[in-house]
């Protein structure tokens, strides 16, 4: 009798490419249209596959802190654009995993992780994310104080 296993409930189907965009507009239809997780993804993507390269000791350190980072980033990104209104605090956040991935990345440049055609990608990608965000969080406070200037009666407090 052989202990390998064919078919049955516990094996997953295979996906076609259609199946798997599918699955991607089903899952995230909310962010299609948000550049700043496009562009954390993009990075994240890119972390997981240049993660790789680096020798034993980083890879499970600091190349792990970089992707649960980044993972945070992607979530923080996600629950301002879904969550209603007040948003700046959880852009607030999303700018906190900013700094920390920055800290990250200069970590590994410092020690000469990183050859110099990722290093322009990382700069990049986070120079992009960062502004990005930034001018999200001053629309989004501004909005906010505009809201509370409207609610308050005049002439008082």
């Amino acid at each position: 009798m052989s202990s390998k296993r064919r078919g049955g409930a516990g094996t997953p189907p295979k996906l076609t490419d259609e199946d798997k965009q599918q699955l991607n507009k089903e899952l995230l239809p909310v962010m299609d249209n948000v550049q700043v997780y496009k562009d954390t993804f993009d990075l994240l993507v890119f972390v997981y596959r240049s993660m790789s390269a680096l020798n034993r000791e980083y890879r499970f350190t600091l190349g792990e802190e970089m992707k649960r980072t980044l993972q945070s980033l992607l979530t923080s990104i996600y629950e301002a654009k879904k969550h209603p209104e007040p948003r700046s605090p959880l852009l607030v956040e999303a700018l906190h995993w900013v700094y920390e991935a920055k800290v990250l990345y200069r970590v590994m440049d410092e020690l000469g992780l990183l050859k110099s055609s990722k290093c322009a990608f990382y700069i990049h990608y986070l120079a992009t994310i960062s502004k990005q965000l930034t001018a999200w969080y001053k629309y989004e406070a501004r909005k906010e104080k505009d809201h509370q200037d409207k609610t308050v009666p005049a002439g008082g407090s």
